[in-house]
Protein backbone atom coordinates (compact mmCIF):
# COMPACT_ATOMS: atom_id res chain seq x y z
CA UNK A 1 0.00 0.00 0.00
CA UNK A 2 1.17 3.61 -0.72
CA UNK A 3 1.79 5.86 2.07
CA UNK A 4 -0.73 9.30 1.77
CA UNK A 5 0.86 12.58 1.52
CA UNK A 6 0.47 13.38 5.24
CA UNK A 7 2.50 10.37 6.67
CA UNK A 8 5.13 11.96 4.06
CA UNK A 9 4.97 15.45 5.12
CA UNK A 10 5.16 13.64 8.47
CA UNK A 11 8.30 11.78 8.24
CA UNK A 12 9.95 15.10 6.22
CA UNK A 13 9.62 17.49 9.51
CA UNK A 14 10.77 15.22 11.67
CA UNK A 15 13.99 14.88 9.36
CA UNK A 16 14.04 18.51 9.59
CA UNK A 17 13.79 18.68 13.34
CA UNK A 18 16.61 16.05 13.75
CA UNK A 19 19.01 18.06 11.58
CA UNK A 20 18.38 21.06 12.94
CA UNK A 21 18.59 19.37 17.06
CA UNK A 22 22.10 17.84 14.99
CA UNK A 23 23.15 21.01 14.43
CA UNK A 24 22.26 22.75 17.40
CA UNK A 25 24.00 20.21 19.62
CA UNK A 26 26.87 20.83 16.99
CA UNK A 27 27.51 24.25 17.48
CA UNK A 28 27.32 23.89 21.51
CA UNK A 29 29.99 20.96 21.21
CA UNK A 30 32.51 23.38 19.16
CA UNK A 31 31.88 26.26 21.57
CA UNK A 32 32.62 24.34 24.59
CA UNK A 33 35.33 23.09 22.55
CA UNK A 34 36.86 26.34 21.94
CA UNK A 35 35.59 27.58 25.71
CA UNK A 36 37.83 24.70 27.34
CA UNK A 37 40.92 25.24 24.95
CA UNK A 38 41.10 28.93 25.67
CA UNK A 39 40.75 28.19 29.21
CA UNK A 40 43.13 25.64 29.04
CA UNK A 41 46.10 28.19 27.31
CA UNK A 42 45.31 31.33 29.77
CA UNK A 43 45.81 28.47 32.24
CA UNK A 44 48.94 27.25 30.59
CA UNK A 45 50.27 31.08 30.18
CA UNK A 46 48.96 31.65 33.80
CA UNK A 47 51.18 28.79 35.24
CA UNK A 48 54.35 29.70 32.68
CA UNK A 49 53.96 33.28 34.02
CA UNK A 50 53.76 31.96 37.76
CA UNK A 51 56.65 29.91 37.25
CA UNK A 52 58.87 32.77 35.71
CA UNK A 53 57.99 34.95 38.77
CA UNK A 54 59.14 32.45 40.89
CA UNK A 55 62.01 31.73 39.21
CA UNK A 56 62.88 35.32 39.25
CA UNK A 57 62.04 35.44 42.99
CA UNK A 58 64.75 32.70 43.68
CA UNK A 59 67.21 33.77 41.51
CA UNK A 60 67.16 37.55 43.50
CA UNK A 61 66.77 35.86 46.50
CA UNK A 62 69.58 34.30 46.18
CA UNK A 63 71.66 37.09 44.70
CA UNK A 64 71.01 38.99 47.70
CA UNK A 65 72.47 36.41 49.82
CA UNK A 66 75.52 36.19 47.90
CA UNK A 67 75.93 39.58 48.30
CA UNK A 68 75.47 39.25 52.14
CA UNK A 69 78.72 36.77 51.61
CA UNK A 70 80.40 38.70 49.49
CA UNK A 71 80.88 41.59 51.12
CA UNK A 72 81.35 39.57 54.47
CA UNK A 73 84.07 37.50 53.00
CA UNK A 74 85.85 39.94 50.55
CA UNK A 75 84.67 38.60 47.25
CA UNK A 76 87.34 41.37 45.90
CA UNK A 77 85.10 42.82 43.56
CA UNK A 78 86.97 45.98 44.35
CA UNK A 79 89.80 44.49 42.92
CA UNK A 80 87.90 43.08 40.04
CA UNK A 81 89.63 42.27 36.62
CA UNK A 82 87.75 43.14 33.79
CA UNK A 83 87.22 40.86 30.79
CA UNK A 84 85.14 40.81 27.19
CA UNK A 85 84.89 42.42 24.34
CA UNK A 86 84.56 45.96 25.85
CA UNK A 87 86.79 46.84 28.75
CA UNK A 88 87.30 49.82 31.01
CA UNK A 89 89.89 50.92 33.34
CA UNK A 90 90.31 48.48 36.55
CA UNK A 91 90.50 49.74 39.98
CA UNK A 92 92.58 48.49 42.89
CA UNK A 93 92.98 47.92 46.37
CA UNK A 94 92.19 50.69 48.39
CA UNK A 95 95.19 52.64 50.46
CA UNK A 96 93.10 51.78 53.96
CA UNK A 97 92.93 49.53 55.16
CA UNK A 98 96.84 48.05 55.22
CA UNK A 99 95.65 44.55 54.85
CA UNK A 100 92.72 45.38 52.19
CA UNK A 101 93.40 42.47 50.48
CA UNK A 102 92.53 40.19 53.20
CA UNK A 103 89.87 41.42 54.98
CA UNK A 104 85.88 41.70 54.24
CA UNK A 105 84.90 44.92 52.15
CA UNK A 106 82.49 45.53 55.40
CA UNK A 107 85.25 46.25 57.43
CA UNK A 108 87.44 48.08 54.50
CA UNK A 109 84.16 50.11 54.28
CA UNK A 110 84.44 50.84 58.25
CA UNK A 111 88.11 52.47 57.82
CA UNK A 112 86.84 54.54 54.42
CA UNK A 113 83.58 55.29 55.59
CA UNK A 114 83.59 59.20 53.42
CA UNK A 115 83.58 57.11 50.35
CA UNK A 116 82.05 53.77 50.20
CA UNK A 117 82.03 53.76 46.55
CA UNK A 118 82.28 55.51 43.18
CA UNK A 119 79.61 57.79 41.72
CA UNK A 120 78.93 59.68 38.48
CA UNK A 121 76.33 59.34 35.40
CA UNK A 122 75.49 55.29 34.82
CA UNK A 123 76.05 54.44 31.57
CA UNK A 124 79.15 56.34 30.99
CA UNK A 125 82.73 55.63 31.40
CA UNK A 126 83.65 58.74 33.63
CA UNK A 127 83.60 56.51 36.77
CA UNK A 128 86.52 54.92 35.52
CA UNK A 129 87.96 58.02 34.21
CA UNK A 130 87.30 60.85 35.56
CA UNK A 131 88.62 61.86 38.84
CA UNK A 132 86.21 64.85 39.64
CA UNK A 133 82.98 62.07 39.88
CA UNK A 134 85.15 59.81 42.84
CA UNK A 135 86.95 56.74 40.96
CA UNK A 136 88.59 56.31 44.34
CA UNK A 137 85.68 54.79 45.90
CA UNK A 138 86.23 51.75 48.46
CA UNK A 139 83.50 49.26 46.40
CA UNK A 140 82.41 49.11 43.03
CA UNK A 141 79.25 47.63 43.52
CA UNK A 142 78.26 50.03 46.12
CA UNK A 143 75.84 52.70 44.21
CA UNK A 144 76.35 56.34 45.90
CA UNK A 145 75.36 58.37 43.19
CA UNK A 146 73.47 61.24 43.86
CA UNK A 147 70.06 60.07 45.14
CA UNK A 148 68.16 62.86 42.83
CA UNK A 149 70.27 60.92 39.80
CA UNK A 150 69.24 57.39 40.77
CA UNK A 151 66.95 54.93 38.90
CA UNK A 152 66.27 53.29 41.62
CA UNK A 153 65.85 54.38 45.37
CA UNK A 154 63.57 54.15 48.41
CA UNK A 155 63.16 58.06 49.64
CA UNK A 156 60.59 60.50 50.82
CA UNK A 157 58.56 61.30 47.59
CA UNK A 158 58.50 64.94 48.75
CA UNK A 159 62.68 64.81 48.68
CA UNK A 160 63.50 62.89 45.66
CA UNK A 161 60.22 62.37 43.13
CA UNK A 162 61.97 59.54 41.59
CA UNK A 163 62.36 57.37 44.55
CA UNK A 164 59.59 54.81 45.86
CA UNK A 165 58.34 56.27 48.89
CA UNK A 166 56.79 53.61 51.07
CA UNK A 167 55.10 55.86 53.46
CA UNK A 168 52.60 56.66 50.12
CA UNK A 169 49.55 54.52 50.08
CA UNK A 170 49.19 52.08 46.99
CA UNK A 171 46.70 54.16 45.05
CA UNK A 172 48.77 57.27 45.57
CA UNK A 173 49.34 58.96 42.48
CA UNK A 174 52.93 60.42 43.29
CA UNK A 175 54.14 56.47 43.98
CA UNK A 176 56.97 56.06 41.71
CA UNK A 177 56.61 52.23 39.85
CA UNK A 178 60.58 51.86 38.75
CA UNK A 179 60.33 49.97 35.34
CA UNK A 180 62.93 47.04 35.22
CA UNK A 181 63.50 47.15 31.62
CA UNK A 182 66.95 47.98 30.52
CA UNK A 183 67.38 48.60 33.77
CA UNK A 184 71.40 47.76 34.12
CA UNK A 185 72.10 50.82 31.48
CA UNK A 186 71.01 53.24 34.52
CA UNK A 187 73.26 51.90 37.08
CA UNK A 188 76.62 53.06 37.56
CA UNK A 189 77.69 49.63 39.36
CA UNK A 190 76.16 46.16 40.07
CA UNK A 191 77.47 42.44 40.01
CA UNK A 192 76.13 40.37 37.04
CA UNK A 193 75.23 36.38 38.83
CA UNK A 194 75.11 33.79 36.57
CA UNK A 195 72.98 30.62 38.15
CA UNK A 196 73.24 27.53 36.21
CA UNK A 197 70.84 24.70 36.75
CA UNK A 198 73.37 23.13 38.49
CA UNK A 199 73.33 25.63 41.17
CA UNK A 200 76.84 27.36 40.30
CA UNK A 201 76.73 30.85 40.49
CA UNK A 202 79.67 32.53 38.07
CA UNK A 203 79.90 36.77 39.24
CA UNK A 204 81.40 39.54 37.34
CA UNK A 205 81.10 43.15 36.59
CA UNK A 206 79.79 44.28 33.69
CA UNK A 207 82.34 46.81 32.21
CA UNK A 208 81.60 50.39 31.65
CA UNK A 209 80.34 52.48 29.48
CA UNK A 210 76.68 50.11 29.89
CA UNK A 211 74.86 49.31 27.16
CA UNK A 212 71.69 51.45 26.19
CA UNK A 213 70.58 47.74 25.04
CA UNK A 214 72.38 45.79 27.33
CA UNK A 215 73.25 42.19 25.39
CA UNK A 216 72.20 38.73 27.27
CA UNK A 217 75.31 36.91 28.78
CA UNK A 218 77.35 40.27 28.94
CA UNK A 219 75.20 42.96 30.78
CA UNK A 220 72.71 41.16 31.66
CA UNK A 221 72.47 36.87 32.81
CA UNK A 222 70.35 34.77 30.71
CA UNK A 223 69.20 33.37 34.14
CA UNK A 224 70.38 34.49 37.31
CA UNK A 225 70.33 38.07 38.89
CA UNK A 226 72.41 41.40 38.81
CA UNK A 227 72.71 43.15 42.56
CA UNK A 228 74.01 46.01 43.85
CA UNK A 229 74.26 47.79 47.46
CA UNK A 230 73.95 51.01 48.78
CA UNK A 231 73.59 52.72 52.01
CA UNK A 232 70.96 53.51 54.51
CA UNK A 233 69.44 55.37 57.29
CA UNK A 234 70.88 53.08 60.41
CA UNK A 235 67.60 54.44 62.28
CA UNK A 236 65.25 53.61 59.45
CA UNK A 237 65.55 50.92 56.98
CA UNK A 238 62.76 52.02 54.12
CA UNK A 239 65.21 55.06 53.80
CA UNK A 240 68.43 55.12 51.19
CA UNK A 241 70.96 58.00 51.91
CA UNK A 242 73.86 59.53 49.89
CA UNK A 243 77.33 59.94 51.33
CA UNK A 244 78.97 62.72 50.41
CA UNK A 245 82.61 61.61 50.11
CA UNK A 246 85.13 63.43 52.89
CA UNK A 247 89.07 63.94 52.88
CA UNK A 248 89.77 67.65 52.36
CA UNK A 249 93.56 66.72 52.68
CA UNK A 250 93.71 63.67 50.43
CA UNK A 251 95.58 61.89 53.12
CA UNK A 252 93.89 58.36 52.89
CA UNK A 253 93.64 58.84 49.00
CA UNK A 254 90.03 59.88 48.74
CA UNK A 255 88.69 62.69 47.26
CA UNK A 256 88.34 66.69 48.48
CA UNK A 257 85.12 67.68 49.54
CA UNK A 258 83.97 70.29 47.28
CA UNK A 259 81.10 70.46 49.16
CA UNK A 260 83.21 72.42 52.00
CA UNK A 261 84.93 74.59 49.96
CA UNK A 262 82.11 76.26 48.05
CA UNK A 263 80.10 75.90 51.49
CA UNK A 264 77.28 74.00 49.47
CA UNK A 265 76.57 71.62 52.70
CA UNK A 266 76.54 74.28 55.60
CA UNK A 267 75.24 72.25 58.08
CA UNK A 268 78.31 69.95 57.13
CA UNK A 269 80.83 72.61 57.95
CA UNK A 270 84.79 71.84 57.35
CA UNK A 271 85.14 73.76 60.80
CA UNK A 272 83.15 71.73 62.68
CA UNK A 273 84.29 70.50 66.12
CA UNK A 274 86.34 66.95 65.79
CA UNK A 275 83.98 64.42 67.27
CA UNK A 276 87.21 62.87 69.21
CA UNK A 277 88.39 65.93 70.86
CA UNK A 278 85.98 68.39 69.96
CA UNK A 279 88.11 70.97 68.83
CA UNK A 280 88.13 72.93 65.26
CA UNK A 281 90.54 70.38 63.13
CA UNK A 282 90.41 71.93 59.36
CA UNK A 283 92.47 68.49 58.22
CA UNK A 284 89.81 65.87 60.06
CA UNK A 285 91.67 63.31 60.04
CA UNK A 286 89.71 62.01 62.99
CA UNK A 287 86.67 62.88 60.62
CA UNK A 288 87.94 61.01 58.07
CA UNK A 289 88.37 58.07 59.89
CA UNK A 290 84.62 57.59 60.92
CA UNK A 291 82.42 60.24 60.15
CA UNK A 292 80.62 61.08 57.24
CA UNK A 293 78.53 63.48 55.63
CA UNK A 294 74.63 62.51 54.63
CA UNK A 295 74.40 64.75 51.63
CA UNK A 296 70.35 64.47 51.65
CA UNK A 297 70.21 66.46 54.92
CA UNK A 298 73.64 68.16 55.58
CA UNK A 299 74.63 65.82 58.44
CA UNK A 300 77.45 64.54 59.68
CA UNK A 301 77.05 60.61 60.50
CA UNK A 302 78.92 58.43 62.42
CA UNK A 303 77.57 55.05 60.30
CA UNK A 304 75.50 54.09 58.14
CA UNK A 305 73.75 50.66 57.19
CA UNK A 306 74.01 48.78 54.07
CA UNK A 307 70.97 47.99 51.86
CA UNK A 308 71.31 45.22 48.90
CA UNK A 309 69.19 45.79 45.69
CA UNK A 310 68.57 42.72 43.67
CA UNK A 311 66.23 41.78 40.54
CA UNK A 312 66.11 38.40 39.37
CA UNK A 313 66.36 37.20 35.27
CA UNK A 314 64.45 34.43 33.35
CA UNK A 315 65.38 33.95 30.18
CA UNK A 316 66.89 37.43 30.20
CA UNK A 317 64.33 39.14 31.30
CA UNK A 318 63.89 40.88 34.65
CA UNK A 319 60.76 39.66 36.44
CA UNK A 320 61.54 40.20 40.03
CA UNK A 321 62.62 43.00 42.57
CA UNK A 322 64.44 42.29 45.94
CA UNK A 323 65.51 45.04 48.19
CA UNK A 324 66.88 43.81 51.83
CA UNK A 325 69.56 45.57 54.20
CA UNK A 326 72.01 43.10 54.93
CA UNK A 327 74.38 45.45 57.24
Amino acid sequence: MGMSVRETQSQYGESGFVLVTSLIMLSLLTLMSLGMYFASKSGSQTSASAQTSTEAYYYAESAIYYISWAIANDAEFDNHTYSGSYVASPFGEPLVPANASSIGDFLELQNYLWDPGPTGVAGSSAVDTDATVYTAGQVMYFDNSPMANRYLCMEDYTLFSNCLDVSLSPGDTNRIQPSMYRISAKLPRYIKLDMASTGVITPSIPPLPHRAVPVVGEDIPLNGAIVWITAVDATDAARDIEIYPLDPSTVYGGTAATACIGGTLPNCPCTAPDPIDNTADTNYTDFMAAWACEANTGTWIPTYGIVAYAIGYVNGRPSHLIRSVIR
